[in-house]
């Protein structure tokens, strides 16, 4: 077995580890939680049968790329939105998502030894993926990334707690620890101004320095330089990938405020609960549980199929599980997720991703302040490693969010001309920066490589097709059949395209038939698109849903285990109701007035 080394971009670096029992390693560079391994698998039982997956032809890639070339939103314009795109999800839907992929999987979309998009024909042999194919993230809704995984396994050394160690607070010792936004401002609001992640300039040397051993070890000299240079403002998180971009690290921060709230309010609270670190975060992963299924899942996926996935106790997901147990006894792990939801259905918030946001009022509405809007670009480098943060190695207080903006509790809509407080839609169109990402692809050398690097429907497309995951048809009949849907499939997924005539003809006339056998995440929003883009549509739901519920349900501990509701918590807002909604959370966290 091998514990592999990486960070959110570029290849694997592998590292021999003795023994078939090992399951947790050192973090992936620049991260704090420890590296845990895990399966994958297919929720459609690998067979023998050619109709169920894309054509094995080189000729499938090339018009798997040129699928991808045509999902970009054409209606856009480099200062303009199309206002049609837009859902009616709040935009934090969209960063509440990736926040959750961030802790249940990891390299799934790195280049390695398994899977490749540069090389993605062929593809990968089912019983390679499924028996070499890892999940470097715990599948369990456990706030690793908040607090760090637990540091126990082969190759877990003092250097590793020691950076563990810096998550918390250096003297409140049941609080974790937070960064202080720098001028210049003003602030969005009247709340303080200790709203950054913690980073690495703030804490104290001896932790540091084991940070520097860590990466020396799993580095080229030439990436240590840079890792080290760029130490002091990297934040300290269990997951980096949580401070890629400005929302989903404030998002991040609200965990780190709420668990330091959890702890005050029991210490002025007479709830007969110890104002101690273990019940500031029980109680914050209790609560964070409770709105994955009442808030996030409810609202992203269709309420009626939640719901019959909970009534259900997630059966199909544990049958999955069964399965791929029974097929793959002397090479599992144990803790299988779907290869269907991590690589294809769960990349549908890629879709709602916006160009640009009513940020807060400094970057945005009313427009008197620095730009009359916050461009995804700009987003990316306010943070750690996006460059802008290199003076002060701290966010400045003006790029703090305001979470009104984004959490529905203060709606608007693009009748100025500006963006909406919404998402876009979940559909088969990506907003015009997903085809050139920002930071992608600059170490290659070929323009052709370099292109495709940049391009996240292109990446998507071939990942799929490398990994030989079922079409769209193919899953649908699969879970019909097995009575997790009542839908039938799709038979021909271009004649939902009639509005789209460029699009509907180009699907019918590829030789590859997508029309007919149709790549698995564009079914998926192409069956959201279909049904208005608000939400997902039965197949996506029902793979999403099912693997969310089945996770928690194999936790003994989560909220759904234990049948927790935010009226049984101690934990209250200052009018005494309870913490039932993602608004409430961000109030009670005090990152949002």
């Amino acid at each position: 077995m091998a514990i592999v080394f990486q960070s959110h971009g570029g290849a694997e670096k592998e590292r021999a580890v003795p023994g078939p029992s090992v399951r947790a390693g050192r973090p992936a560079t620049g991260d704090v939680a420890v590296d845990e391994e895990a399966d994958f698998g297919y929720f459609v039982p690998p067979l023998d049968a050619p109709e169920n997956y894309l054509p094995n032809t080189a000729e499938t890639l090339g018009e798997l790329d040129e699928l991808g070339e045509m999902m970009i939103d054409v209606v856009a314009t480099p200062t303009s939105e199309d206002p049609t795109e837009d859902s009616t999800l709040p935009p934090v839907f969209t960063y509440w998502g990736q926040f959750l992929d961030h802790e249940l999987t990891a390299r799934t979309d790195r280049e390695g030894a398994i899977s490749s998009m540069v090389n993605a024909h062929p593809p990968v042999a089912s019983s390679t993926v499924e028996s070499q194919f890892r999940n470097a993230r715990s599948p369990r809704f456990d706030l690793d990334s908040v607090y760090g995984g637990s540091a126990v396994g082969e190759g877990i050394d003092a250097d590793v707690v020691k950076v563990i160690s810096g998550l918390r607070h250096p003297t409140l010792k049941n609080k974790m620890r937070v960064g202080t936004a720098v001028d210049p401002g003003p602030l969005p609001d009247n709340l303080d101004e200790h709203r950054d992640l913690p980073r690495y300039g703030q804490v104290q040397s001896s932790v540091r320095d084991a940070a520097l051993r860590l990466a020396q070890a799993a580095m080229t000299p030439e990436a240590f330089q840079k890792f080290s240079d760029s130490l002091p403002q990297r934040a300290i998180i269990g997951d980096n990938r949580n401070d890629e971009n400005l929302v989903v690290a404030q998002f991040h921060l609200s965990f780190l405020r709420f668990h330091n709230k959890a702890v005050d309010y029991l210490a002025s609270h007479d709830t007969g609960w110890i104002a101690d670190f273990s019940s500031a975060q029980a109680l914050t992963r209790l609560h964070y549980q409770w709105l994955i299924v009442e808030g996030y899942l409810k609202g992203v996926c269709d309420p009626v199929v939640v719901d019959r996935v909970v009534n259900d106790r997630a059966s199909h997901f544990f049958k999955f599980r069964a399965e791929f147990d029974a097929r793959r006894q002397n090479t599992r792990l144990g803790n299988a997720l779907p290869l269907e939801f991590s690589t294809a259905a769960y990349r549908f918030g890629h879709s709602m991703v916006r160009t640009f946001y009513d940020y807060n009022k400094n970057f945005g509405r009313p427009g008197t302040g620095f730009l009359p809007r916050a461009t995804l670009r700009l987003l990316f480098e306010f943070t750690g490693g996006g460059g802008r943060l290199d003076d002060d190695k701290k966010l400045p207080k003006n790029w703090i969010i305001d979470w009104t903006r984004f959490t529905g509790a203060d709606p608007h809509d693009a009748s100025d001309g500006e963006p909406a407080r919404l998402a876009r839609r979940i559909d088969t169109e990506l907003a015009p920066p997903l085809h050139t990402l920002f930071k992608e692809g600059e170490d290659q050398a070929d323009q052709q490589l370099k292109e495709l690097f940049k391009n996240l429907a292109r990446r998507n497309l071939r990942r799929g097709y490398n990994l030989r995951l079922p079409t769209g048809q193919a899953l649908h009949k699969h879970l019909n059949q097995t009575g997790a849907v009542q839908s039938s499939p799709i038979q021909d997924v271009s004649a939902l395209f009639a509005a789209k005539p460029d699009l509907k003809n180009f699907l019918a006339g590829t030789a590859s038939r997508f029309h007919e056998r149709t790549p698995l995440w564009f079914y998926i929003l192409a069956e959201a698109e279909a049904a208005g883009g608000n939400r997902l549509g039965e197949v996506g739901s029902c793979l999403v849903a099912s693997t969310f519920v089945g996770v928690l349900l194999a936790d003994p501990d989560s909220a759904l285990s234990r049948g927790f509701t935010p009226n049984q918590s101690p934990l209250k807002m200052p009018d005494n109701t309870p913490i039932d909604s993602i608004a409430k959370w961000m109030r009670f966290a005090a990152v949002m007035q």
